[in-house]
């Protein structure tokens, strides 16, 4: 039975980014992104209205329940809507193609939302300078680690992520020491949102092993002061 899934959220990098860590889990076979779309609800006794952007994803039956467990895992939103709908009708080559994309999914190591390491790709990696400015003594354990699909530009002293299709971003995933981790996760949100960054889950590869790791990765916000693209993918290369 090949099921349609939906969910909204509130910026086009997270919709982008729900959209690809879906697909790139075989958790669904294709995605659409379909807004700006205006949503009008009840909100503490009045009604809001908000632009969010809807992300539509196409899967089976059997897999829809790894799925809602991913996009609750990669959602920001306390409540986020997820609503799964039945195909009455679909082409056999089409439903065909569903369940193949979708019948080899990898494995994905998705901590709880208070474990989830931190993917840092500028300032932050070990090495920079404000990686001991800010982490010393905050910090578990380090990797190696990739962001696949997604392109990083330089900035104002510090580089941006932004999603794109084929691109590749290096970086290092920090686990916070134990007992660090509410101060740490504080600490980087008062650091990176004002500067023009949006801090959304994504999966990252993790170079010693292959393994996909769920990830906070602060991305550039819409209106992030972006400079031109380091083409190598590793702010430590750039020209």
């Amino acid at each position: 039975m090949i099921v349609t899934v939906t969910t909204t959220t509130d910026a086009r990098a997270k919709a982008d980014a729900l959209a690809r860590g879906a697909v790139e889990a075989r958790l669904a076979a294709c995605a659409q992104i379909v807004g700006p779309v205006t949503s009008v609800y009840h909100w503490r006794g009045a009604i809001e209205t908000a632009e969010e952007w809807q992300v539509v994803l196409k899967t089976t039956e059997a897999r829809y329940p790894a799925l809602e467990a991913h996009l609750l895992a990669a959602h920001d939103y306390g409540t986020p809507e997820i609503l799964a709908t039945r195909v009455v009708r679909v082409s056999e080559d089409y439903a065909r193609w569903v369940e193949r994309e979708t019948e080899a999914a990898a494995e994905i190591e998705s901590p709880a939302p208070d474990e989830r390491p931190f993917f840092v790709y500028g300032t932050l990696r070990p090495g920079a300078y404000n990686h001991d400015r800010f982490l010393a003594g905050r910090i578990g354990t380090e990797a190696d680690a990739v962001l696949h699909g997604a392109v990083l530009y330089d900035g104002p002293g510090y580089p941006y992520v932004v999603p794109a299709d084929g691109g590749r971003v290096v970086g290092t995933l920090l686990t916070p020491a134990s007992g660090s981790y509410g101060e740490l996760f504080g600490l980087l949100d008062r650091l990176e949102l004002p500067v023009g960054y949006e801090r959304v889950a994504m999966d990252v590869e993790r170079v010693r092993d292959g393994a996909r790791v769920s990830a906070w990765v602060f991305l550039a916000a819409p209106d992030a002061p972006l400079g031109p693209v380091i083409e190598s993918g590793d702010w430590f290369s750039r020209p």
